[in-house]
């Protein structure tokens, strides 16, 4: 296992770096599983460019309460 200090030299490649969000578990646990999200999150709100009505926010809300209450 590598010590803490070579953990935070070793360069985590974003998405765009990788053209894909695939990541190996043992790069994963090699890097840290608090420093990998933390490197590959996104750091502000994103915005999908889809916009829904109040009563379409309200249906989906009731859909996945009745949902929640199935399990």
């Amino acid at each position: 296992m590598e010590t803490t200090n070579e953990q935070e030299l070793e360069h985590i490649p974003t998405i765009k770096e990788r053209g894909s969000n695939v990541y190996k578990p043992e790069d994963i646990k090699r890097w840290g599983v608090e420093r990998f999200l933390d490197a590959v999150s996104p750091k502000e709100p994103f915005h999908f460019g889809i916009e829904f009505t109040d009563e379409e926010n309200r249906r989906m809300d009731e859909v996945l309460e009745e949902e929640k209450n199935r399990k």
